[in-house]
């Protein structure tokens, strides 16, 4: 009887098979990869929407009235400093600590007690009974006093009111940053050791913002600040004359001509993305 022999491949056919694999998985890995950015920053914005929510609550049940980004403490805030902060004050109106959290900030996964930055907690940390607050959100310190409440600084200026206010659907309340501080000053988008503070998603080099009506928006930062006419920083009118380079904020400061200019093109700065 006459046996028959199957086909097998030869070893160019396998690597041509083998090879055309390879290349599909190149060209699929980074959609799959953008697609799971997309759904983090989805969550992102979702939990930055229900924080602008409950700011809102808070000024309806103060007067009006927006919290200190600081009422005790500042810097590191290690273990016994109780930092009482802005995110503290609005804890209440949250369902769930971890609303603080992006889930693409790779900081987010804060650690009960750690005080250590990277492995670390937001400041006011010790307020919470779980011991811990994710880092991802920081407030606007252009339009209100950083200085904690309980200080000479900050009896000599009250909480931002929201009649204060000249456009608060433009002028930004809450943004994403890597640090964990309380707060987020201006200067920080183009002073050297400090531009790597601010986050940007890798998908669209773009953050999320939310404004002082409560509302929540994705931007580049460097559209947040220029034309400087219509910067999204300062609480008081913005300045129309096109010369102008000071920043109306709390501290005023004079920000570079421009987003070409010099101080946004570091590495680490989000000007040279």
């Amino acid at each position: 009887m006459r046996r028959f022999r199957h086909p097998a491949f030869t070893l160019i056919e396998l690597l041509v098979v083998i090879a055309i694999l390879a290349i599909l998985a190149g060209l699929l890995f980074p959609v799959f990869a953008q697609a799971r950015e997309r759904a983090r920053m989805t969550a992102c914005i979702s939990n930055m929407r229900q924080l602008g929510s409950a700011m809102m609550m808070y000024v309806q049940d103060y007067d009006e009235t927006f919290p200190y980004i600081r009422l005790h403490g500042i810097g590191a805030c290690q273990k016994g400093a109780h930092c009482d902060t802005w995110r503290n004050a609005i804890r209440p109106y949250l369902k769930s600590l971890d609303v603080f959290a992006c889930p693409s900030n790779p900081y987010n996964r804060a650690a009960p007690g750690a005080y250590a930055w990277p492995v670390s907690n937001a400041e006011g940390w010790e307020q919470e009974p779980e011991q811990r607050l994710p880092i991802s959100c920081l407030m606007n310190s252009c339009a209100t006093t950083w200085n904690p409440a309980d200080t000479p600084g900050g009896r000599a200026s009250p909480p931002l009111r929201q009649g204060q206010l000249a456009r608060p659907s433009d002028t930004i309340l809450i943004c994403e940053g890597f640090y964990p501080d309380a707060d987020v000053a201006v200067m920080q988008l183009w002073q050297p050791g400090w531009c790597q503070s601010l986050f940007t998603h890798p998908g669209g080099k773009v953050a999320n913002f939310i404004f002082y009506d409560g509302h929540v928006k994705s931007r580049k930062w460097l559209s947040t600040l220029y034309p400087l006419s219509k910067n999204n920083w300062q609480a008081a009118e913005r300045n129309p004359d096109p010369k102008n380079r000071v920043v109306g904020c709390f501290q005023p400061v004079t920000a570079p001509a421009g987003p070409d200019a010099k101080e946004f093109q570091a590495k680490e700065c989000v000007g040279a993305e």
